[in-house]
């Protein structure tokens, strides 16, 4: 079993016993939806910080290949063969890439052949797109018999360029993915103040008489004349998971729940992808978008800031 299920695995246990309890001691249904949201953020977390870390560790890599590519080339214009060449290099520093680089050259002299000990040394590196094409062309200049320095030359100067291209790419983006967030929390707050100002007013009119007064709009719960399971089951567990009471209001504090909580899921992986390139990047965005969304939630119901 490999480190992502195991703890995959671990924290589905830990997740489970603790609804489990939770359910088993106070049999309530909003202590164990609150509880059920917690477990879900600790199966998911340990996953992402796994898949993060691990495109970090990429992106330092991708930082240092050029440097590796570039002293590659230059030894061996001076001649060495290209075993010799790697091996030197285990001399310099190349941070994260450097015990990979090492894992390479005690290949080579072991007796492995330059491609096979290549091959596994690309493995390591399959979800870096940039740095498998790069050791294919290498691959290829070295069976086609081509010359090695001046490929490696030509490598290092376009890994630079591009490197140079993507950080233009991060700094005009990142002011991007701050309009975002600010976009997002302007929903958060307008959907607060839509439901702040609106439900008393639906509240109200309902309970007017529409016989005494043919000409007031009245506002009911849909879930009241259509009492179908999703959304309406699924609306009264999120009311009850907040403490807010059924009828009109919970129908509208759930609706608009529901529609932050979608577009925190979906906005943050937007983000990750236009910041960072990636969408492991954006489950990090999502995640904070959802956390700060059942927060403001919590804290404007429990505090008593919304009429529901």
């Amino acid at each position: 079993m490999d480190k992502e299920r195991r703890v995959l695995l671990v924290s589905m246990i830990i997740a489970v016993v603790l609804v489990s309890v939770f359910a088993i001691l106070t049999q309530d249904v909003g202590i164990i939806v609150n509880v059920s949201v917690i477990a879900l953020f600790i199966v998911i977390t340990p996953l992402f910080l796994i898949k993060y870390t691990e495109f970090l560790w990429l992106k330092s890599i991708e930082k240092e290949f050029p440097a590796f590519i570039r002293d590659l080339a230059g030894l061996k214009r001076s001649g060495i063969t290209l075993s010799e060449a790697i091996k030197m290099t285990t001399k310099n520093n190349y941070g994260k890439l450097t015990p990979e680089i090492q894992k390479f050259s005690n290949r080579l002299s072991w007796g492995v052949h330059f491609i096979r000990a290549l091959e596994i040394f690309g493995k390591r590196f399959r979800a870096s797109k940039l740095v498998t094409e790069i050791l294919s062309i290498v691959r290829e200049a070295y069976v086609s018999g081509a010359n090695i320095s001046v490929t490696l030359d030509s490598l290092s100067r376009d890994m630079v360029t591009l490197k140079e291209i993507d950080e233009e790419r991060k700094a005009v983006v990142r002011q991007h993915v701050m309009i975002m967030y600010g976009i997002f929390f302007m929903f958060v707050a307008i959907s607060i103040s839509i439901i702040y100002v609106l439900v008393p007013m639906m509240s109200q009119t309902q309970q007017t008489s529409v016989a005494n007064s043919p000409l007031v709009m009245s506002f009911a719960d849909p879930c009241q004349r259509m009492n179908i399971p999703f959304p309406c089951a699924y609306f009264g567990v999120v009311c009850e998971s907040f403490s807010v009471n059924q009828g009109v209001g919970c129908y509208y504090f759930s609706l608009f729940f529901t529609v932050l909580v979608i577009q925190a899921i979906f906005m943050g992986l937007i983000s990750g992808q236009l910041g960072e390139n990636s969408i492991v990047a954006g489950v990090k965005h999502s995640l904070i978008m959802l956390a700060s969304v059942f927060m403001i939630f919590m804290f404007v119901v429990r505090s008593g800031f919304l009429p529901v």
